[in-house]
Order: structure tokens, then C-alpha cells, then sequence
């Protein structure tokens, strides 16, 4: 079916259509070449984003440069909405709890104390070594610092189960990772109020931050109370348990973020996925546990493409506009690489005394792969698209 426009028959709708499932055929190709090459598979699928962003500002690429245009102007919070669910919640739900739990206090001390340092940290870098003042104001700085503090550790974890590490290492890295985006959601929401101008109080800072991660983790454990006694309810049918979760992880997500609640939506999905894996898990049908875990591995991989190569789209277009940045913004932003690897290192150095007593512990050499496993991520790119 096509739509009519003014007198000629518009396709773009189509064309956004066949775009996204080209999307996917990159992704199936970037896969493949992660695999052989042992590249990160979301830094391959962003930078096929910023070619296709690249393109469509430099060349006239037709009904495709459209498509691509249409992309880039997707509505952050939509992009938020739509794929941070899935991609949370799966990861959440595949933890292996009886790990996690040991574990709790080093990843608490990583996803709390130290991202509130690395984003302090961030903030003193993009100030007084780079420079960045006038517009960018030092609540600028610090909510930047609460982006890049975001991680994702999916491809050194991937790695690491390759090579047969630890799985208590990958469940740490990993744990950290899912606290850690609701952390620095949390801190990104408070400094964006100080950016916009609004002035707060030492007690509102501290009650608004309260509110939104402890109402976030309160409102995950209903929901996983509620899916639980849903699938308690469904015996032997995948169709109606696979929807029940999504259901629920979308409508909780909703619930968080859209109403006069306005508490954290990551850390009730991530309360929702952990609340699943230790007691709600049980409640699934054994003979349909394969295919729910299935069809949220693929969920999951479709939510992380789109976001990466979506993200890398509006990079490339952004940075082809004229006189807009300069090489030494490049020079600049390879300079922040560097600073970023050296911060998450000397923050989690600062923290080794304690992280190597409590938990399993933690050696010399995993502070250091832990300083690298800190890769930016889906949640850091959605925050950054929320500024633009």
C-alpha cells in the first residue's frame, strides 16, 4: 500500500521501514566480523551509523538519505522508551543471581561512590585541561561527567566468556554495569535541572536523587511481584509468558518515567530482571524457559543495534555541519578518550582497599581489566541524544 502526498506517492514511511531492517542485515554483518576479529561489536555498528550520517549530509543519496534524515530526528525519549527496556531487563534476567549477591557490596561501591567520583572527575578534566568554559558550564561539565560515566561492558564480557574467564569477574563487570546506568540516569536527571537553570537546594539535590533511585527499586520489586503471580497463573505457554514480561517491563518502564512518579526507570527494570532471576525465574514454565530467553536475546540484539547505529547517524550528521567542529575538537575528543581510561583506573585504584576485601575479592590485575571494561554505551549515547 502507498501513501499519496501531493501528487506524487510518498514512500518514506516505507523506506524508514526498509531501513531498519537493513539496520539488522548490518548488525548480522558487524556480528560476523566481531566474531573473526575480535572488535567490539557496538563500536563497529556506531561507526557504520556515522558513515550512513556522514553520507546522507555529503551526498544525495535519494529516498535513503531521507530515510536516514527521518533517523536522526527520532525523539530521544521515544529511542529511551522503545529500546532501554529490553536491553536492561535482559541482562538483568540472565545474572546469575548466587554470584550477584556475593558480589553486591564491591558493585555498589563501583556503580555509587565511584561513578559519583568519575563524574566529578570528568567535569574537572573538560574544565581546566580542556578548556570547555563560556556555554559550557561547570553544571555542563558534570552532567557530561554523569554521561561518559555510563557503561557497558557487553563486548568484554562476551570476550571474557570466550576465553573462559571467571564468571565471577564477568558477573561483576556486568552487575556494575546495570547499577551503574541507573546511577548515572539518576545523576544526569538532577544536573540537567541545574543546566536548565533551576536552582535547588542541598536537600532537594538530596531528596530528588532519593527519590528517583530508591522509588525506582521499590517500584521494580512490585512489578516483579505482579509478573510473577501472572506466570504463576500460565502453565506451558511461551506465547502468553514471553508477553507477560514484556509487558510488564515496558509498562513499568512507562510508569517510572511518565507520570507524577518520576522515579528511575532503569534501576525498576534492573530491580524487575534481578527479582525474576532469584525467585521469579521459577515461576516460567520449564518447557518454555528456552525459548523466553530466546526471544529476549534477540530483542536485546535488535534494541542495541538500532540505538548504535541510530546514535552513530546522528553523530555523523551533526559533526558534517559546517563550521560547527573543528580538528581541534578531534584533537580534543581523543584527549578525553585517554582521560576517561585514566579516571575509571584511578578511581577504581582509590577504591581497590576495599574492593579486595569484600566479595571475592579483587587482584591487581583485574583492577586493571576492570579499567578497560568500561566501554560507553546504549544508556551513555541515549542521555547524550537528550542534549542535543
Amino acid at each position: 500500500m502507498e501513501l499519496e502526498g501531493e501528487g506524487h506517492h510518498d514512500t518514506l514511511a516505507l523506506d524508514v521501514c526498509a531501513c531498519l531492517f537493513a539496520m539488522l542485515a548490518l548488525g548480522q554483518l558487524a556480528k560476523s566480523v566481531a566474531e573473526v576479529t575480535g572488535l567490539p561489536y557496538t563500536s563497529l555498528i556506531t561507526v557504520i551509523g556515522v558513515v550512513l550520517g556522514v553520507c546522507s549530509v555529503k551526498f544525495a543519496m535519494g529516498r535513503i538519505g531521507k530515510a536516514i534524515v527521518a533517523y536522526s530526528n527520532f525523539d530521544p525519549h521515544l529511542l529511551l522508551l522503545v529500546f532501554l527496556p529490553p536491553l536492561i531487563f535482559e541482562s538483568a534476567f540472565n545474572s546469575d543471581w548466587h554470584i550477584f549477591k556475593v558480589e553486591l557490596w564491591q558493585i555498589l561501591t563501583m556503580a555509587g561512590p565511584m561513578l559519583i567520583a568519575a563524574t566529578y572527575l570528568s567535569a574537572v578534566m573538560m574544565t581546566y585541561v580542556f578548556g570547555y568554559t563560556g556555554d559550557f558550564t561547570w553544571e555542563a561539565s558534570l552532567m557530561f561527567g554523569s554521561i561518559v560515566s555510563a557503561t557497558d561492558p557487553v563486548a568484554v564480557v562476551a570476550l571474557l566468556k570466550e576465553l573462559g574467564a571467571s564468571k565471577r569477574l564477568a558477573t561483576m563487570i556486568e552487575g556494575e554495569s546495570l547499577l551503574n546506568d541507573g546511577t548515572a540516569m539518576v545523576v544526569f536527571l538532577v544536573l540537567i535541572d541545574l543546566v536548565e537553570g533551576n536552582e535547588l537546594t542541598a536537600g532537594e539535590i538530596i531528596g530528588m536523587f532519593v527519590r528517583l533511585s530508591a522509588g525506582g527499586i521499590v517500584l521494580g520489586l512490585l512489578g516483579g511481584v505482579v509478573l510473577a503471580f501472572i506466570l504463576s497463573r500460565i502453565h506451558n505457554d511461551a506465547v502468553r509468558e514471553m508477553n507477560a514480561t514484556i509487558f510488564i517491563s515496558y509498562l513499568l518502564f512507562y510508569v517510572a518515567e511518565s507520570t507524577k512518579l518520576h522515579v528511575s526507570g532503569i534501576l525498576a527494570i534492573v530491580a524487575l530482571g534481578l527479582y525474576m532471576t532469584t525467585s521469579g525465574k521459577t515461576k516460567i514454565s520449564s518447557e518454555s524457559m528456552h525459548t523466553v530467553h530466546g526471544i529476549w536475546g534477540y530483542v536485546g540484539f535488535v534494541a542495541e543495534t538500532v540505538i548504535f547505529i541510530v546514535s552513530g547517524i546522528i553523530m555523523g550528521e551533526r559533526a558534517s555541519i559546517p563550521n560547527t567542529i573543528t580538528y581541534v575538537d578531534y584533537l580534543k575528543l581523543l584527549g578525553v578518550y585517554v582521560g576517561l581510561h585514566f579516571i575509571r583506573f584511578f578511581t577504581i585504584f582509590m577504591c581497590w582497599p576495599l574492593l579486595k576485601r569484600i566479595g571475592y575479592g579483587m587482584s591487581f590485575k583485574q583492577v586493571i581489566l576492570c579499567s578497560y571494561a568500561g566501554l560507553r554505551g546504549a544508556v551513555g549515547l541515549s542521555l547524550a541524544l537528550m542534549v542535543c
